[in-house]
Parts: structure tokens; C-alpha cells; sequence
């Protein structure tokens, strides 16, 4: 057979055998085929509207079906951990998010979501990982020192995590979430001056009576350091207004004006 029509007899053949192969690639070198990975986002983006309406498990049942069509997805891996998380499937989720990140090393919002997943978890050598790893993809990210910072805090190295929060600060000066952590590692290293002129930041970012109860409750703690009993009993009133003190607040402001001020401070 001359070579051109053993050529043109080959190519068909090469064609049916790319084609037919199992998964979401065409061949591994090419990546996912475009329609199945249409399919896979189309199955994700109708998993995540379930998950806004509030149905949890039809999220969950699409998302997994976006996974199944196209595991090398990254984006359905990621919510479908997200919606596993909600579920209270907590182990799965890591494990989804594990999966994900192996996809795409270095990812900043898969390790950042990742660490925090770790974190609440307890997993505090494999957030502090991820969050090691974020720092190093993006050393200006805010999220990621923030995340580091949790770590040592909940190692118990309030020096430690306050110098991470001031490096997410730098990034980001006006976020809630860590001003209040800022704060707490200032209370907790009795510097209650510097809890206090970070909680009044903190509090310049809120509305008028828009300032959680959290806050105040925090504010009155430092104030109470201070000998301040008077703003300290004003902030836990406040506090308790807001409807979801918790019941610290409430002994605090009850041994204050009862005269009392020999509970301990936490």
C-alpha cells in the first residue's frame, strides 16, 4: 500500500481510539475534553445554586456528579468540599480539598480554605502547613499571615500569632476578623491600652449601634483591667442589649454591679 493511503487508513483509526478512552481527556497530555467539562461545570453551577437556595443535599448530589464527570476539575472538587464542609462531612471535605490541591499546587484559596478547614478541625501541624505554603505563593496575601496567625494562636503562642496578625494587617488594615483577633492577643498578653486602641479601629468600621456584641463584651474585659469599672459596665450593657452575649458577659456585668469584681478575668 503506498504511504499516503496507509496515511489516510490511519488517521481514522488514530481518531476512533483518542475518542473512545474513559474519563475526561481526550489523552492525558491534552487535558479534559471542552464538553465534558462543560457538563462537569454546567452539574457545578446548578449544585451551587441548590447550595444558595439552601438544600444541602441536592447540592451535594450534583456536586458529586461534577466530580464523578470530570475528577480533574478543579473548581467542582473545590464546592463540592464546600458543601461537604456544610454538611457536617468534615473529614470528606479535607479529604475533596486534598484532592484539589494536588490538582493545582500552590493554589492560594485551596490552601487558604484548606488551613482553615485543618484549623477548625484541630489539625493544627496541617494548617499550619498550608498556611506556610500560601505565605510562601503569595506573601502579601492577608488571608494567609491571618491564617498562620490563628495557628499560633490556638498553640497558644499569643506573641507569635500577634506578629502575624500585624503583618495581615499591613496588607489589610481594616479587617474585622482580625482587628478582634489582634485585640484578643493584646488582652491575652495583658495590654489592655493596645486592646482598647485596636477594638476603637475595629469599632470605626461599623455603623452607629452596629457594633457586635463580641466586641463590646471584649472591650468591657479590657476596660475592667483598667480599673475602669464604670465604661466597663456601660460596654457589657451594650453587650447584652444586642440580644447574643454569652453568658460570661452576663456574670461580668452581674458581679459589677453587685460590687463584686473579684471574678476572674478569662
Amino acid at each position: 500500500m503506498p504511504a499516503d493511503d496507509r496515511r489516510k487508513w490511519l488517521l481514522p483509526v488514530v481518531l476512533v481510539v483518542a475518542t473512545s478512552s474513559g474519563g475526561c481527556r481526550l489523552v492525558p497530555r491534552n487535558g479534559p475534553a471542552p464538553e465534558q467539562v462543560a457538563e462537569a461545570r454546567r452539574l457545578s453551577n446548578l449544585g451551587l445554586s441548590a447550595s444558595d437556595a439552601g438544600d444541602l443535599m441536592r447540592a451535594e448530589g450534583l456536586l458529586e456528579q461534577a466530580v464523578d464527570h470530570c475528577p480533574t476539575d478543579v473548581d467542582s472538587r473545590k464546592h463540592y468540599a464546600g458543601v461537604l464542609w456544610e454538611r457536617g462531612e468534615k473529614m470528606e471535605a479535607v479529604r475533596q480539598i486534598g484532592k484539589a490541591l494536588s490538582l493545582s499546587p500552590g493554589d492560594i484559596d485551596l490552601s487558604l480554605e484548606g488551613g482553615e478547614m485543618y484549623l477548625k478541625l484541630g489539625l493544627l501541624d496541617d494548617a499550619e502547613r498550608l498556611a506556610d505554603e500560601a505565605i510562601a505563593s503569595a506573601p502579601r496575601s492577608s488571608e494567609a499571615w491571618q491564617l498562620r496567625g490563628q495557628v499560633n494562636l490556638a498553640r497558644g503562642k499569643p506573641v507569635d500569632a500577634l506578629a502575624d496578625f500585624q503583618h495581615s494587617l499591613a496588607f489589610h488594615p481594616d479587617s474585622r476578623d482580625v482587628l478582634r483577633q489582634t485585640a484578643e492577643v493584646y488582652r491575652q498578653l495583658d495590654r489592655p491600652k493596645r486592646a482598647l486602641a485596636t477594638l476603637a479601629i475595629l469599632e470605626e468600621t461599623y455603623g452607629p449601634n452596629q457594633v457586635p456584641s463580641d466586641v463590646l463584651a471584649l472591650e468591657g474585659l479590657a476596660q475592667e483591667s483598667l480599673g475602669r469599672r464604670a465604661d466597663a459596665v456601660e460596654s457589657y450593657r451594650a453587650a447584652i442589649l444586642k440580644g447574643d452575649a454569652e453568658q460570661e458577659t452576663v456574670d461580668r456585668l452581674a458581679a459589677l454591679e453587685s460590687g463584686d469584681g473579684a471574678v476572674t478575668l478569662r
